[in-house]
Parts: C-alpha cells; structure tokens; sequence
C-alpha cells in the first residue's frame, strides 16, 4: 500500500472518500457501514501517515502510559470546546476526536505486539 501523506484527520477522510467513491462509483455512502469504511480507511490512511513521518520511538518510549497521557490532552481539549463552548481553533472537534481514535488503534497494536512490526513503502 502506498503512504498517503496526510497532514490531518481531513485531509486523510478526503483521500478516503476518493478511494471508496472511486471503488464503489457513488457519490455518497448510503448506509451506515459503508460510512464506517470511510472513517475506518481515513483512521488507516492517517496513522500510517503519522506513524512514517515519525517514527515509533515517540509511543514506544512511554508505552500505554504515554498513549493515555496524549490521549487525556485530547480528552482536556474536548471538554474546552464541548462543554466550555471554547473556540479550539484549526484542531476543531472532527480533528481532536479523529486524535483520540488513532491513539487508541494505537494502543491497540501495541498491546499485540503489533506496533514495533516495520511500515512497507
């Protein structure tokens, strides 16, 4: 699979519109598990991305832990802007939630032992 250089969570779920338009020939998902597998290949596209351009010594030096303090910032974040009605500037809801959910794949793979395998360009 080719790395597709995503900056952020929209421009991952652009790529991955385009790849699931260009697949199924709709404009639009039309149900909700074709929803699911754009979102789902966004989160792919854009911790793959991540994970090129930074490496894994970021995660692997502090391990869940590490993932639980990234991940209770963003959970900070979400609370200013949900609950405080806080302006959260270019790293509005969609972004911070879309941070949340690939830092819990994330989590996931380390836990396999999966994290550590090597990403194929």
């Amino acid at each position: 699979m080719k790395i597709v250089d995503c900056k952020d969570f929209p421009t991952a779920l652009k790529h991955a519109e385009d790849f699931w338009k260009k697949k199924t020939g709709k404009k639009e998902p039309t149900n909700f598990q074709e929803a699911t597998e754009i979102i789902c290949k966004a989160m792919e596209l854009m911790i793959i991305s991540k994970n090129h351009k930074y490496g894994k010594n970021n995660i692997l030096k502090f391990g869940q832990q590490g993932i639980f303090m990234r991940d209770w910032d963003k959970i900070c974040r979400l609370e200013e802007g949900i609950f405080k009605n806080k302006d959260m500037g270019e790293e509005g809801l969609l972004e911070t939630w879309a941070d949340n959910a690939g830092y819990s794949l994330v989590a996931i793979l380390l836990d396999k032992k999966w994290y550590e395998l090597p990403v194929e360009t």
